[in-house]
């Protein structure tokens, strides 16, 4: 019992590797990014709240950092 547990839980950790690698690929292929997405709605979104946003949440720096 022990060691199938161990087993699945070694199972596990290469599972959730690959749903946070699917998610963040999903969310950056689709069209625009991931701020314009947020921010279509809004008509007080300037390009400068945007452009914070974008720093904020470190949509500016390199895919691989942003991972």
């Amino acid at each position: 019992m022990g060691i199938y547990l161990l087993k699945r839980i070694f199972l596990l950790i290469p599972l959730f590797i690959g749903i946070t690698i699917i998610s963040f690929a999903v969310i950056h292929l689709a069209p625009g990014s991931p701020i314009d997405l947020a921010t279509d709605l809004n008509p007080k979104a300037t390009a400068e709240v945007k452009a914070r946003m974008r720093a904020l949440y470190g949509l500016d720096k390199p895919l691989p950092i942003q991972y």
